[in-house]
C-alpha cells in the first residue's frame, strides 16, 4: 500500500501548494460580531487542551469555503488512507538519495529542492548553531556559569515506543580568543557526554532533535500561532474600530489569522495529524506539551534586545550574528511604528486617553499568556507602545519566518538532526520522512509579502506616506544585507511574509 499512500498524499501536498494564492489584504470594515476567546478543546474535537484560547468563530471576511472543504477532506482521509504505514524500511543512508526519493520532480517544479547548509556539510557544529542558526533562540546563560541549551523538561512528555527521550541539556563554554561558543558537554539519557566520547555523536543528534522539535511544536505553532498571533488578531478586531490608525497599522499583519489557525490546527494537532506522526511525542504527550508550554510564553522573545538581556547573551564575549540580523530587522519595524504613532498622538497623555487603544491593551493583557507588560512598561508611552507594535510586526513576519519556512534547508537533513532518535539506531521510516518533507514543503506556500505597498490601508495621506517610508527602509536593509556573505539562516526582508496566514 505504500506506493498508493505516497502518491495520494504527495498529490494532496502539491495541490495545497499550487492552489494557495497570496492573500489580498482588504481595507478593514467594522466587525458585526466580536471574537470570543474559548478553549481549544471546545472548538476542536479530539484535541483535549483546556487552557489554550482560540476564537469562537472565523470572521466573515477571512473565511474561504473551498480551502475549508479541502482541509476537511484532508483530515477525513487520515482515517481512510493514512499517510502512515507500519513496518516500512528506513530512508536511505545517503541523505541526498533520501531527499531524491521523497522530493519528486513534481515537487521541484513548484519549489526548489532543499540545500544542505554549509554548517551541516560535515558534522553539526553546535557552538555555531547556537548563535547563527534557526536554533539561536535557545542559548542562555547557565546557572552554574557558561551557557546552555536546556530541553530537560521535554522528558516529561510521553513519546513513541522505541525512541530516545528528548530531555537533554547542552553546556557551552566560551572560546575567548575566537569569540565563539563550543559545546563542552551534553547531558541526556546516555549520560554526561563530552567531545570525543563514544556516545558524543548520538548525544548531538538527541540535542538537535530536541531543538528542532521544540521549534516546530512550541516556538512556532504554540507560541507564534496560538499564544500570541491569535490573541493579537482577536484584540485588534474587538477593540479597535475599522478606521483606528493602530488597527490600520497592524491590519496587514493580522488579517487571516483566525482562519489560518483553524485550518492548520486540524491538520497538525488532531490524532493522526502531522505533529504526532512526524515528531517524537504521542498524541497524549503532544497535547500535554502544548498545554504546559502555552503558559510559559514570554512576549520578550519578540524584542531582540530584551530577549538577549533575558537570556544573558548581550555582550557576553562571543559573536551573536543571528541576534544582529534579527535586531536590524526589528529596528526598522520599531522606527516605522514610532514614526506612525507620532502622526496621530502628540503626547503620551493623548495616547493614554484613547479609550479604544486602552481597551486593546487590556484585552491583550488578559489573553496573551504572561501579558504584554514586560514590553509595554508602565505608564504607557508612545515609545513603549511603538516597541510593542514593532514586536507584533516582528512576530508576524520575522519570528514566523525563522521558526517556519526558515527550517526548509535544515529540518529535512535528518542524518544531522533527526526528526526522531531511535534507540536501535535506525533512521526514520519512509512514511515519517515523507510526511516531514511534505509538511516543510507546504510551509513554503506563497503568501502576501512584506515588501509591498500597504499605503492603501492608511486612513489619510500622512499614514500612507509612513507605509511607503517603511517599504523604502526595508528595501534599504535588503540592499545592505546583500552586501554581506549569504547564509541560509539569515533573514532577508525580501523573503518575509506580511503575516502568518496559511
Amino acid at each position: 500500500m505504500w506506493a498508493l499512500r505516497k502518491r495520494f498524499w504527495n498529490r494532496i501536498a502539491m495541490a495545497k501548494f499550487s492552489r494557495n494564492k497570496p492573500a489580498v489584504i482588504p481595507i478593514p470594515g467594522d466587525d458585526k460580531r466580536k471574537l470570543k476567546p474559548v478553549s481549544l478543546a471546545s472548538q476542536f474535537s479530539g484535541i483535549p487542551i483546556p487552557n489554550i484560547l482560540v476564537a469562537d468563530h472565523v470572521p466573515a471576511d477571512e473565511a474561504e469555503r473551498l480551502k475549508h472543504a479541502f482541509y476537511e477532506f484532508q483530515v477525513a482521509m487520515y482515517g481512510v488512507l493514512s499517510p502512515m504505514e507500519d513496518g516500512l524500511p528506513p530512508i536511505d543512508a545517503d541523505p541526498q538519495k533520501a531527499i531524491d526519493e521523497a522530493y519528486s520532480s513534481a515537487h521541484r517544479d513548484l519549489f526548489p529542492v532543499p540545500v544542505l547548509p554549509d554548517e551541516y556539510k560535515n558534522r553539526a557544529d553546535l557552538g555555531h548553531l547556537a548563535v547563527a542558526g534557526p536554533y539561536a533562540c535557545f542559548v542562555e546563560k547557565a546557572p552554574e556559569g557558561g551557557y546552555q541549551w536546556d530541553f530537560r523538561k521535554l522528558e516529561r512528555y510521553e513519546h513513541h515506543e522505541g525512541l530516545r527521550s528528548l530531555g537533554v541539556r547542552v553546556r557551552f563554554r566560551v572560546d575567548e580568543p575566537a569569540r565563539r561558543l563550543e559545546a563542552a558537554q551534553i547531558e541526556c539519557e546516555l549520560g554526561a557526554c563530552k567531545p570525543g566520547d563514544a556516545n558524543w555523536e548520538m548525544a548531538e543528534k538527541i540535542a538537535l532533535c530536541a531543538a528542532t522539535t521544540h521549534v516546530s511544536l512550541v516556538r512556532h505553532f504554540n507560541w507564534v500561532h496560538l499564544a500570541s498571533g491569535a490573541p493579537l488578531a482577536m484584540a485588534t478586531r474587538n477593540s479597535l474600530p475599522a478606521n483606528h490608525p493602530v488597527r490600520r497599522l497592524l491590519w496587514p499583519h493580522i488579517f487571516g489569522t483566525q482562519y489560518s489557525n483553524e485550518l492548520v490546527t486540524k491538520g497538525q494537532m488532531v490524532k493522526g495529524g502531522d505533529f504526532e506522526t512526524i515528531f517524537s511525542f504521542t498524541h497524549q504527550g503532544m497535547c500535554k506539551l502544548f498545554e504546559e508550554t502555552y503558559n510559559e510564553y514570554d512576549i520578550t522573545t519578540l524584542d531582540p534586545t530584551l530577549d538577549a538581556q533575558r537570556r544573558g547573551i548581550k555582550h557576553a564575549g562571543f559573536e551573536t550574528p543571528a541576534l544582529a540580523n534579527r535586531q536590524a530587522l526589528f529596528d526598522v519595524m520599531h522606527a516605522h511604528a514610532l514614526a506612525y504613532l507620532h502622526l496621530y498622538y502628540s503626547s503620551d497623555q493623548q495616547l493614554r486617553a484613547d479609550a479604544s487603544f486602552q481597551s486593546w491593551i487590556d484585552e491583550l493583557q488578559r489573553m496573551i499568556p504572561g501579558g504584554v507588560q514586560k514590553l509595554l512598561g508602565s505608564p504607557i508611552t508612545i515609545e513603549s507602545a511603538a516597541r510593542l507594535i514593532a514586536a507584533f510586526i516582528y512576530l508576524a513576519s520575522v519570528e514566523h519566518e525563522i521558526l517556519g519556512t526558515g527550517l526548509w534547508n535544515y529540518q529535512v537533513w535528518t542524518h544531522i538532526q533527526p526528526a526522531r532518535v531511535y534507540k536501535n539506531g535506525q533512521r526514520e521510516p519512509l512514511d515519517v520522512y515523507q510526511r516531514l518533507v511534505n509538511a516543510n514543503f507546504n510551509l513554503n506556500v506563497s503568501r502576501a509579502q512584506l515588501l509591498q505597498d500597504f499605503s492603501y490601508l492608511a486612513i489619510d495621506e500622512q499614514g500612507a506616506a509612513a507605509f511607503r517610508t517603511f517599504l523604502s527602509e526595508l528595501r534599504g536593509l535588503q540592499a545592505k544585507l546583500e552586501q554581506e556573505p549569504f547564509a541560509h539562516w539569515k533573514i532577508y526582508p525580501e523573503i518575509l511574509e506580511a503575516n502568518i496566514n496559511a
